[in-house]
């Protein structure tokens, strides 16, 4: 029912644009709140929408985090995990600032943040004097008070299967002040079943001509145990940062099956994999003459692997293993300031990165020679940067900057290399404010993707079927991307944004055949040039002026398509592993009366994402059906209970793979494999305690 509403909810929205009516209705004025509207947002410059604390107050959040979740237009973004500091950004800014961390999220620090400590929210869209928009093209600034009491907060989680034991999860939030110094810290810890991935099903196995060769059932269990800790040290214009977590995913999958003669055999892997990583940053900020303002960030990360893949079936042991670790130090320095509404800043980076990589393969108590199984990788990056903002009319922003880096990779091991990359990168972002509820949008920029250091060497997972051998001639990938915005707001805490991006993509990084000793690998690697298209749909719809108070439809979509020559058929198919569409609904009611909220969300386009190998395509459904159901009781703002239902029609994810003998080029099919598990659904319950 709520699907079929949807195009409904889209048409309404196209009206209000059409007719205006979203700028009467909206009412954002520059001078005050909008008060007596639900939406209690003001605009205190062009571009920018400011929500205090009273447009929260009926959805009683218990921390920052859950106050940036209910902006209408806005989903939040934590930035991609690459080395360097500039380009794993993300949209959320607190107290004008990007926090001095990689290791320690956005959504991190949010949770640290308590509703009472925040002074407003700001989305900025298209950028604002002083205001380091960080590339993006819309940001939420979440400004605290200047002054705050000392807070302690306990948070406890537990999960109830059908099939395994309970999954708990506490965490220990605390926040004070004293005098001048602010501190900040949290212990988390997750114990608990990997949803995604676990569950009962089915195993097929057929030949080329579709004749049956063996089923059964199917299991799949992965572990999830996450022990983390962070925290903050503010004092006047220094920060520091300190976090640090472990990980460990054992997992197994086990296969009962019967072939066609009746023989009962089985087949099983498991594999454990453990991730340490500890990191250490800071900065300083101090305003100095002439309106300029200059900071320096500092960061040290140290990351460490281990990982054991054993697969066993009927006349065949494989053993796998894989070991690294490295390092990454920044420094950064940036200086900022604003002349006659002209907002400039310049700086550079520098970044030291290295990793060490070794694997094994072990195939029925044989080893198996891999090209670059064992290597270490060095780099010394490098970037400057100058970035200009300016609004040369009051409606119309316009956000330009180049950044040009330079990067010197040496590999050293199995392999030796050493080479040199350099790439300017410029940027061109423009905002026009057609009314104060609509706003267009227009972004140019020349992107450079980061070489994977992992990709240099050899991996082998067994859980996955999967060998990869090392690219030491791998390239960047690149590109140039055109992206268009426009975003309509109505009924005050209504919004739709449509995104169409289109990417010319030179270097596409995909897999490629490598042939070593009349053995043909495959590896990351090189395809040429190939295209990118992406449409995105973000729609907040309040339903109050409808006359059903208090409900709230989220509705985000994306639709992908793309296009590359396949270096082994010659043929045009999409980018490896890109999921051709995504998207999720939210429906949210508060029932103030009670104190509550009810919110039923679905991943209601479930995904698909298929590999293309040298003699093999790997295609992992997930079905539709995704479904939550959810309850909070928040009595007062330092108490919460959420009760939810969690995969409520038992979600199905499917795997098949379709090997050919010899290179797919020829067509020729040797054996077709489905598997399937469906997931169970499962029971969360979330107490938030502040003291």
């Amino acid at each position: 029912m709520i699907c079929q509403n949807i195009p409904g909810a889209l048409a309404v929205a196209w009206v209000l644009s059409l007719a205006g009516a979203g700028e009467a209705l909206a009412q954002e004025s520059p001078a005050e709140p909008i008060g007596t509207d639900l939406a209690e947002a003001s605009a205190p410059a062009q571009g920018v929408i400011s929500y205090p604390p009273s447009f929260f107050a009926e959805f009683r959040p218990t921390t920052a985090s859950d106050m940036l979740g209910r902006i209408p237009g806005f989903n939040r973004s934590g930035g991609d995990d690459v080395r360097g500091f500039a380009g794993s950004a993300g949209n959320v800014l607190i107290d004008g600032e990007r926090p001095s961390s990689k290791t320690i999220s956005v959504d991190e620090a949010l949770r640290r943040i308590q509703p009472e400590q925040v002074e407003r929210i700001d989305l900025i869209r298209g950028g604002a004097p002083g205001v380091d928009m960080q590339g993006q093209t819309v940001v939420a600034n979440v400004i605290r008070k200047k002054g705050s009491e000392t807070t302690f907060s306990f948070e406890s989680m537990l999960k109830l299967y059908n099939d395994h034991n309970p999954g708990v999860a506490p965490r220990i939030d605390a926040a004070t002040r004293i005098g001048g110094l602010r501190l900040s810290g949290a212990l988390i810890a997750r114990l608990e079943k990997q949803q995604g991935d676990s569950g009962d099903g089915n195993f097929i196995r057929r030949n080329g001509r579709g004749e049956l060769i063996a089923r059964g059932p199917f299991y799949a269990n992965v572990e999830d145990r996450r022990y983390s800790f962070n925290g903050a040290a503010e004092y006047k214009s220094f920060r520091l940062n300190l976090g640090g977590e472990r990980t460990e995913t054992p997992r197994t999958e086990y296969a009962d099956l019967v072939n066609n003669l009746g023989v009962h055999s089985t087949e099983k892997v498991v594999n454990d994999l453990v991730n340490n990583k500890l990191e250490v940053g800071g900065d300083y900020q101090r305003k100095l003459g002439y309106g300029l303002t200059g900071r320096v960030i500092g960061l040290y990360t140290y990351k460490d692997s281990d990982l054991v893949s054993a697969q066993t079936r009927p006349g065949v042991s494989n053993l796998s293993t894989k070991k690294s670790n490295g390092s990454e130090a920044i420094i950064r320095s940036t200086l900022r300031g604003v002349f006659s509404g002209i907002t400039l800043e310049t700086g550079g980076e520098i970044a030291v990165n290295s990793l060490d990589v070794a694997n094994s393969i072990n195939q029925g108590g044989a080893p198996v020679l891999l090209p670059s199984a064992s290597v270490r990788i060095a780099e010394k990056r490098a970037e400057g940067f100058l970035n200009a903002s300016v609004k040369p009319l009051a409606r119309l922003s316009i956000d330009a900057g180049l950044r040009v880096e330079t990067s010197t990779i040496t590999q050293t091991g199995d392999v030796s290399k050493e080479r040199t990359l350099t790439f300017p990168k410029p940027r061109l972002i423009l905002a026009y404010e057609v009314s104060s509820s609509t706003q267009l949008r227009a972004r140019l920029e020349r992107t450079v993707g980061q070489l994977n250091f992992e990709d240099f060497a050899a991996n082998g997972d067994l859980s996955v079927g999967s060998l990869n051998v090392g690219n030491a001639n791998l390239a960047p990938e690149r590109a140039w991307v055109v992206e268009g915005a426009w975003e309509q707001r109505f009924w005050g805490k209504g919004a739709l944004v449509l995104t169409a991006t289109h990417s010319e993509v030179q270097s596409v990084v995909d897999l490629i055949p490598i042939f070593s000793r009349n053995t043909v690998f495959d590896a990351p690697g090189n395809l040429g040039d190939g295209k990118k298209d992406e449409l995105k749909i973000d729609l907040a719809v309040p339903f109050d002026r409808l006359g059903w108070k208090g409900l709230d439809l989220r509705v985000n979509y994306t639709w992908r398509r793309s296009r590359v020559t396949d270096p082994t058929t010659g043929v045009e198919r999409p980018f490896s592993t890109l999921n051709p569409w995504d998207g999720q609904f939210t429906l949210t009611q508060d029932l103030p009366r009670l104190k509550s909220t009810f919110v039923i969300t679905s991943m209601a386009l479930g995904a698909k994402a298929r590999q293309f190998r040298s003699n093999e395509t790997r295609t992992d459904y997930t079905t539709p059906n995704y479904i939550n159901i959810q309850y909070n009781w928040r009595p007062n703002p330092k108490f919460s209970l959420t009760v939810q239902y969690e995969n409520a029609f038992a979600r199905e994810r499917r795997r098949e793979r379709v090997i050919y003998s010899g290179p797919r080029s020829n067509g020729v099919v040797s054996t077709v494999e489905q598997r399937s598990a469906e997931m169970e659904p499962f029971i969360m319950m979330r107490l938030r305690k502040i003291f």
